[in-house]
């Protein structure tokens, strides 16, 4: 990759342009405006929207600006309403995105009513969701999310199927992190297993007295790029190998969370659930913007060239109290202000941004892996950790949405 792509403005408009403004993104979950009127205020790219229920029980991505004078209509994170009114002139606007009332509208004239109907809010035309996760895109053209998705569905399959019901809930609040770097280092990061011992000794540092870890000491683990941009880190066949449940969760005794794992069984059986338990939740990133790490999900704002803020949260299941208080605390301690993952990768970005600055020498190299990439059913893969698989897949669709070759 040439070091542009991170720090050229040009390009970076490019990007909020093409994928951005013409593919799918992720934007919200069902959990968050799970009743008539719940709203929350998004960006897909820098466009801010608002993601509201209707009444009819519609989920609708209307653009967060007033058809009047372009003010932005909702300053809030999220709330209920059934009407947004805006603070500069009054105009008022139903939460479906039509325009309901105009102060003082006899001063428009009688012609005014003949154009009343355009005048609502400007609305994402295509808006759909896999499992829950809600994704929008602002052009009416372009492939079905299923077609997007592809083989990503099945890290969203394999996060549901640790819920009794197949159902998450995303609504234990978002923490917010301003990383000080361009927004695919912070996605392309979530994905790199070549890092982990050097950005995060110091996670191993505190792990290793306690004989304590998320992932076994030799692992046979497949990095993978799944097409379309989307990519992860695979455990699966290691956790099967090992064949013990809650690896994935500091090796928890089933017998503390009694509650959970009975309610498993009843919906899937024994045999499923003990594969689910062993196999775990996905460490799976979903292009652009949507990243599935274990029981955590974040997804990332673009606000500038050398600006992301990262969005993140706890996946819950719901009536598992018992479950859902300790994936907080495991959140709190990996993605918290003072945790010891989202700290380390903020700062790398940072210092990657930071070097950038030096444009000599001009690329970056992404051949880790090339030679012992294989090719099946899945997509391309490797059984090297580290090799940069997910990468050459993220910048390879990259090049293509961007250069206006994709589908």
């Amino acid at each position: 990759m040439h070091g542009s792509v991170y720090t050229s403005p040009a390009v970076f408009q490019r990007e909020m342009d093409t994928i951005f403004r013409k593919g799918w993104v992720y934007v919200a979950h069902d959990s968050e405006v799970s009743e008539s009127g719940d709203y929350l205020t998004r960006m897909i790219g820098t466009d801010p929207v608002i993601v509201v229920r209707g009444r009819d029980g519609v989920v609708r991505v209307l653009l967060n600006r007033c058809s009047h004078r372009a003010n932005r209509l909702c300053n809030a994170d999220k709330g209920n309403a059934n009407a947004f009114r805006c603070p500069y002139h009054g105009w008022t606007f139903k939460n479906t995105g039509e325009l309901s009332g105009v102060p003082m509208r006899e001063a428009y004239g009688d012609a005014f009513e003949q154009v009343r109907g355009e005048l609502g809010l400007a609305l994402a035309p295509r808006v759909d969701s896999y499992g829950g996760f809600i994704f929008a895109s602002l052009s009416p053209e372009g492939p079905t999310l299923a077609e997007h998705l592809g083989n990503a569905t099945h890290a969203i399959d394999r996060l549901l199927n640790l819920s009794p019901t197949r159902s998450i809930d995303l609504r234990a609040n978002w923490m917010k992190h301003l990383h000080h770097a361009n927004w695919k280092m912070v996605v392309e990061n979530n994905v790199d297993g070549y890092h982990a011992l050097f950005t995060h000794a110091s996670v191993y540092d505190a792990i290793r007295p306690a004989k304590v870890s998320h992932v076994p000491t030799k692992v046979d683990v497949v990095v993978r790029d799944m097409g379309n941009g989307h990519s992860e880190i695979d455990y699966s066949d290691e956790y099967r190998k090992l064949d013990e449940e809650f690896v994935w969760y500091g090796r928890i005794p089933r017998a503390k969370l009694a509650g959970y794992v009975d309610a498993l069984e009843r919906a899937y059986g024994p045999d499923q659930t003990h594969d689910a338990l062993v196999v775990g939740p996905p460490h799976t990133l979903i292009w652009p913007n949507l990243f599935l790490a274990e029981m955590n999900v974040m997804f990332v704002e673009p606000q500038a060239v050398n600006r992301t803020v990262a969005y993140t949260t706890a996946v819950l299941i719901p009536g598992h109290d018992d479950l859902n208080q300790r994936t907080m605390r495991r959140a709190e301690g990996a993605m918290g202000p003072a945790g010891f993952l989202i700290a380390d990768d903020g700062e790398i970005g940072m210092r990657n941004q930071a070097g950038l600055a030096a444009t000599t020498p001009e690329w970056l190299v992404l051949s880790r892996g090339m030679t012992t990439d294989v090719v099946d059913e899945t997509g391309t893969v490797n059984s090297d950790k580290s090799a940069e698989t997910p990468q050459r897949g993220f910048y390879a669709r990259w090049a293509q949405v961007v250069s206006g070759a994709a589908s």
